[in-house]
């Protein structure tokens, strides 16, 4: 089973644990119904993803915890306060973290707790979850971090405790330099076993080494389109939860969600709901030509 955690952008702070289900733009998280515009926005654009993912592959709909969440912390205390205590009793095989405030002692709770499940989850961090890892040192607890080229620059920079103070040097960078960040954020140990970096080209890393690069479709309209970077971590969480090894399943979803932005025809204006609605298609297209 996959789980998928985050916060959503409303004064809501109530917890919601619930299959996660998608009927055009209508989502529901349980019993929680999902406003259509926050559709495009983070967590919710992975999670959408995600079911696009599961329904093509045939299996059922992820799990998701989620909370309210302006900033304040208050529903980002209730998601880890459920990851820590609750979420080992429905045995997912992979958890998702993404948009949840970084609160160290509670998300330091749930990591140190997922070592004594029945069976040990694969863990995935994008966003924010990714960062507070590394904050906190504990980025070989994780199996497979999603950054973009900003986070790779803040992971391989051995000394910032918070991607504000990023050395110029590192962050200020040509996404041509990724590879040079990757060997230097594994060198820092400033990750986990596997990575898929998310950019104009993606890179799937296995231990250090680059095993492969994906840059087609290339679609520069869909550099500034909100949310694909998401709609890559939904999906690789989902073939990674229907068995697909890592390294295959960063190669699949890297060709899938740009074949799916290929299909949405997107100009700058697009929306990633637009480009979610063609997931499915591309999901199932990919995988018969591997």
């Amino acid at each position: 089973m996959l789980l998928l955690s985050g916060t959503l952008p409303t004064s809501d702070v109530s917890l919601t644990v619930g299959r996660v289900k998608l009927d055009g733009r209508r989502m529901s998280i349980g019993d929680r119904e999902v406003p259509p515009e926050m559709l495009s926005i983070g967590a919710t654009a992975m999670m959408a993803a995600a079911v696009k993912t599961t329904e093509a592959l045939g299996g059922e709909p992820p799990m998701s915890v989620v909370a309210g969440d302006l900033g304040e912390g208050a529903g980002s205390k209730l998601v880890y306060q459920y990851l820590t205590e609750e979420a080992g009793g429905l045995g997912p095989s992979i958890v998702t973290l993404h948009y949840i405030l970084p609160l160290r002692n509670e998300f330091l709770g749930f990591v140190e707790m997922a070592d004594y499940w029945a069976k040990r989850p694969f863990l995935v961090a994008d966003a924010g979850a990714l960062l507070i890892a590394k904050a906190t040192r504990v980025c070989d607890k994780f199996d497979l971090f999603t950054p973009d080229a900003g986070e790779i620059s803040f992971l391989a920079d051995p000394d910032a405790g918070h991607p504000a103070y990023v050395k110029a040097a590192l962050f200020e960078v040509d996404t041509t330099e990724v590879p040079r960040l990757i060997a230097q954020a594994y060198a820092a140990k400033n990750t986990p076993r596997y990575l898929l970096v998310k950019g104009p080209t993606d890179f799937i890393v296995e231990d250090g080494k680059i095993i492969h690069t994906v840059s087609e479709p290339n679609i520069p309209a869909m550099e500034p389109i909100g949310g694909t970077g998401d709609t890559l971590t939904g999906i690789v969480s989902a073939l990674i939860s229907a068995g697909f090894d890592p390294v295959k399943a960063g190669l699949i979803a890297s060709k899938a969600n740009r074949l799916a932005g290929a299909l949405s025809n997107p100009t700058p204006a697009t929306r990633v709901f637009e480009i979610v609605d063609h997931i499915g298609e591309a999901v199932r297209k990919t995988v018969d030509e591997q």
